[in-house]
């Protein structure tokens, strides 16, 4: 590259990073950042971020939607490759996530019953995990017929209408 070329280019860098400093803080003002999903961890206690008709729709629903062939004890639906099973693993470290946010004041304060169903959750969760990290089709249909049990109980104390 020619020298003018390299002084040319070093000088457009320049610029665009300088346009990337932040302002001065005293007359900054920051637009929020749009929320993660799961950024209700940090809720406080009174207030989650989410509404749980959201949680169930963008996370909750699409993870339990992967397990959910293990249900049917249908060995023709259960993983078989090596990305399937990391499907089944990545599945239940979002219900997993999920059961965290759950247990959070905002949504359990008071609420022994919630927090029990929360526990089934993450029980079912942490066994379709393990299922997933060693490959057992039989283990995760149980670990999958658990969470089953745990929504429905869920569902029929706090959704009977979703029953």
């Amino acid at each position: 590259m020619a020298a003018s070329t390299l002084k040319w280019c070093a000088a457009l860098l320049a610029a665009g990073l300088l346009g990337c400093a932040p302002p001065d803080e005293r007359t900054a003002q920051r637009a929020p950042a749009a929320p993660h999903p799961l950024a209700a961890l940090a809720m406080p206690a009174d207030e989650p971020m989410l509404a749980l008709p959201d949680l169930m729709a963008l996370v909750i629903d699409p993870a339990a939607g992967v397990l959910g062939p293990a249900f049917q004890r249908d060995p023709q639906r259960q993983p078989r490759t090596a990305e399937a099973w990391q499907a089944v693993a990545d599945a239940a470290a979002e219900l997993d996530r999920a059961a965290s946010v759950l247990e959070q004041p905002g949504w359990s304060l008071g609420r022994a019953e919630w927090l029990r169903a929360v526990a089934e959750l993450r029980d079912g969760t942490r066994a379709g995990a393990e299922a997933a990290r060693l490959r057992d089709g039989s283990g995760l249909a149980s670990a999958a017929q658990r969470l089953q049990v745990a929504c429905d109980g869920c569902h029929a104390h706090y959704a009977p209408a979703l029953r």
